[in-house]
């Protein structure tokens, strides 16, 4: 009786349609990996334009080169800030990344066309610890993917009030937007990535505001499809 009843139990889920994956399930299980590529990142902020190439083929720490300005017209915290773009850039430029934030069974699609698709969503801390993972809770995510060849296109967090990530410091305003376009091989990547800041901590006021700007991309010979 249990066997006969397995069995039609299995004749029951062969016969029933499998359910459908909405636009942003297939967006966020689109392909990850691919060739290598290396990139112009162009940095602009309020006191300075510079343009870098980026090679993550190069060993670690000698991917990031600055083509402008020169040395000698640099400013002590563009030195700074360029030391630590050296330290941590490892070339990864994918929105394929965004994926994690992203909880694919609570997001509220909110507008769609034929070829887009709109979904609001309370962002999500991803596998590795960060130092964004105490913001995530006071930000609202919008992502717009592509209905035609699954993929994100837009990715955007926003604090829509001002927020205290910690006793000493108060965030009046967050604000990340990023545009993809997509690579030779089909995936998508950041191509321009705008974050703006401003706030306090340890009574001292700070504003900040970042454009960069993803350009130019150049197969890195031998890269192969497995590599990022």
């Amino acid at each position: 009786m249990f066997r006969s009843l397995a069995v039609s139990a299995s004749l029951i889920a062969l016969g029933a349609p499998a359910l459908a994956q909405s636009p942003l399930e297939k967006a966020l299980a689109a392909p990850a990996e691919g060739p290598l590529y290396a990139f112009d990142l162009t940095l602009s902020t309020g006191d300075l334009d510079a343009v870098m190439r980026v090679d993550p083929s190069r060993p670690e720490g000698d991917r990031l080169r600055v083509v402008s300005p020169e040395p000698e017209d640099w400013t002590e915290d563009f030195a700074k800030r360029v030391e630590n773009m050296k330290a941590n850039t490892d070339g990864d430029i994918w929105c394929q990344d965004f994926a994690e934030h992203i909880p694919a069974a609570d997001a509220e699609l909110v507008s769609e066309t034929d070829t887009t698709a709109t979904y609001s969503f309370q962002p999500q801390p991803g596998a590795e610890p960060d130092d964004m993972d105490k913001i995530f809770e006071h930000l609202t995510g919008t992502v717009v993917v592509d209905k035609t060849a699954p993929g994100i296109l837009n990715f955007e967090m926003v604090a829509e009030k001002p927020f205290k990530p910690m006793a000493v410091a108060k965030i009046r305003q967050f604000e990340m937007k990023v545009a993809c376009t997509r690579a030779p091989d089909g995936r998508t990547h950041v191509a321009s990535l705008d974050v703006t800041l401003a706030g306090s901590a340890m009574m001292k006021s700070f504003s900040q505001s970042d454009r960069q700007l993803i350009s130019n991309l150049t197969p890195v010979p031998n890269s192969g499809t497995g590599s990022r």
